[in-house]
């Protein structure tokens, strides 16, 4: 099946894209639920009875940006959280004489 998508514009082709995407997952739920029809029969006629757990995907929660501990005395717009590598306004505070606990917020 072939589609001129040339002919299509911007607002026709996201449009066209949402659709599809609805109806396949429309789709995926039908044959899922079909197959799991099929699992139960099969199951029931040797005797067994079970539960079908898997039911939609979870998303993953989203990471948040961890609070910033450090602050540049010379550019406060500078910070540091801590963690990984320290940054070289970080090192160059140190090697000056300034104590981390100087730099804390």
């Amino acid at each position: 099946m072939a589609i001129n998508l040339n002919n299509y514009s911007l607002t026709d082709l996201q449009q066209l894209i949402a659709d599809a995407e609805t109806t396949l997952e429309k789709r995926q739920r039908e044959k899922r639920a079909e197959v799991v029809a099929q699992m139960r029969k099969l199951a029931a006629s040797v005797g067994i009875d079970f539960e079908i757990v898997a039911g939609e995907t979870k998303k993953r929660s989203s990471r948040t940006a961890a609070v910033a501990k450090y602050r540049n005395p010379a550019n406060p717009a500078q910070t540091w959280n801590g963690r990984g590598p320290k940054p070289k306004w970080f090192k160059e505070a140190l090697a000056a004489g300034k104590t981390a606990e100087q730099m804390a917020i």
